[in-house]
């Protein structure tokens, strides 16, 4: 059994000296040096809470879709106004006109069987917002969901549909079921600390990786010569969510390349 591992050792090391022959040459003979994977994650407390909603008028006449449309959207307005919460806002993400199916047709669809009647086509009127609570940080777990559960309550009594829009047609029913409806969701609103202390922590676990190999294969690591950041992994606004409450996580996924010193 000794003589298996010595013999599974040294092939590692073999493996390894000659991955690193090849990293210092590289292509056209240049230092290639030697290149791993660094992960690092910190996590934080969220600083705001968004709940998704949307608020629609529709009708055959565009004219009668609008006067329905402005009037949800005022009802709805309102309530959340009624609530007199200094740090709670409506943020608008844009309107959209299009046309709406008639819903027995609708439903006949998503049930994959097909509608048999053309009904007269419908002029809808939708908006995409979004209720944000700031300073969420500062309150109490328990305080936290009593105000978002008061919050839900008073948005749905308003007129606004909270959460997702709902599915159309048969196969975005499929993805609603799949994917859930995540109607809350919690954010750090300027995650550049909590990415900073991500991307600390990917260095040094790419650092101690190679470290570890250059010791394996005999040569001292030198300077950070490259570094990229898997894609995907940041937000467009810069900031962190999640759906659940408590600590947010940042995870960051970075290919370090280290140069190998002669």
């Amino acid at each position: 059994m000794h003589g298996i591992k010595r013999v599974g050792m040294a092939a590692l090391l073999g493996l390894l000296m000659v991955g690193m022959a090849q990293a210092e040459t590289g292509e056209g003979g240049t230092n290639a040096g030697i290149t791993v994977q660094g992960v690092g994650e910190a996590k934080g407390k969220p600083t705001q809470v968004e709940i998704a909603c949307i608020v629609s008028g529709d009708a055959e006449l565009a004219s009668d879709a609008t006067v329905k449309f402005r009037d949800a959207k005022k009802r709805a307005t309102a309530a959340i106004e009624g609530l007199k919460n200094p740090d709670l806002k409506v943020i608008s993400d844009g309107v959209s006109v299009g046309g709406m199916m008639d819903p027995n047709t609708q439903m006949m669809i998503m049930r994959g069987m097909g509608g048999t009647q053309v009904a007269k086509p419908r002029v809808q009127i939708m908006e995409k917002s979004r209720v944000v609570l700031s300073n969420a940080g500062k309150l109490e777990p328990d305080a936290l969901l009593e105000t978002i559960l008061k919050i839900l309550d008073v948005a749905k009594e308003g007129g606004f549909q909270v959460g997702p829009q709902q599915p159309t047609d048969y196969n975005e029913m499929q993805n609603y079921r799949s994917s859930g409806m995540a109607m809350v969701s919690f954010k750090l609103a300027d995650g550049t600390e909590l990415r900073d202390q991500a991307y600390k922590a990917a260095l040094a676990d790419a650092r101690g990786k190679a470290e570890k190999l250059a010791e394996l294969a005999g040569v001292k690591l030198g300077k950070i010569m490259a570094i990229q950041e898997m894609p995907g992994s940041q937000r467009p606004d810069g900031s962190v969510a999640g759906n659940t409450a408590g600590e947010l996580s940042k995870r960051v996924n970075l290919t370090v390349q280290f140069e190998i010193v002669k």
